[in-house]
């Protein structure tokens, strides 16, 4: 335990530097199904994923591990969404929060904060502008960079895996929506700046939406509102 962080890291990088890119199939995948009430009915929501499944991202083997949790993705209110044919794209940024945990020789040795920023790119399969219902969807594209104790480390969604999910969409009337979504996203994890990437023994993990802090409770109280009046 007397090890520096930064030293734990650079134990790390001797360990997997040599990690062949095409087997880098990591997964920080997430998936999840708790509903929020909201008035946009487009996809980036406005509400947060977070990491929902019991079993953590985890990368490294037994000797050295980095385990991610408490995993937190906040939308900037900057996103776009546009059509490509059938299917809605949307791009938009967010911060990151998290943990990350490190172990040696399956021994809790350390935890640092993550926080960073990402960037995102989903896209809803068979979905229009305002379209209610069931659509398919998949996590394009994340790419995500944090500073932590134990040095700088990135996170991109896997180039050779899909991350796919599902979003429901209900009118609950009064013009407030009811929106279930999850993305199980493959990703990996660098250490030494993208030269190499570390895949996810646990993958897929999974993402839930939940609602943004702050108009959780507000739009939960109207959409309750909305549903008594049609009786539900």
């Amino acid at each position: 335990m007397g090890q520096k962080p930064r030293k734990v890291l650079e134990m790390f990088q001797m360990n997997y530097r040599v990690v062949p890119m095409g087997l880098a199939l990591a997964t920080l995948a997430a998936s999840a199904s708790a509903s929020f009430i909201t008035t946009n009915p487009n996809l980036p929501s406005d509400g947060v994923y977070i990491g929902a499944s019991p079993v953590n991202p985890k990368y490294g083997g037994y000797s050295l591990q980095l385990v991610l949790s408490c995993i937190k993705q906040i939308p900037n209110a900057s996103f776009t969404t546009q059509q490509e044919g059938a299917n809605q794209v949307g791009q938009f940024d967010s911060q990151v929060f998290g943990h990350v945990n490190v172990f040696q020789n399956g021994e809790y040795f350390s935890r640092s904060v993550v926080s960073g920023f990402g960037s995102f790119t989903t896209l809803a399969f068979d979905k229009q502008e305002n379209a209610i219902g069931t659509f398919a969807t998949e996590m394009v594209s994340l790419s995500m960079s944090s500073d932590t104790v134990f040095g700088p480390l990135m996170i991109r969604e896997s180039p050779t895996l899909r991350s796919l999910g599902s979003t429901t969409i209900t009118d609950i009337g009064d013009g407030f929506y009811e929106i279930d979504s999850y993305f199980d996203i493959y990703s990996e994890l660098s250490i030494d700046g993208g030269q190499t990437w570390i895949p996810d023994a646990n993958a897929p993990s999974r993402l839930e939406l939940i609602p943004a802090p702050g108009a959780a409770a507000l739009l939960g109280v109207v959409g309750l509102l909305a549903r008594r009046r049609r009786g539900d």
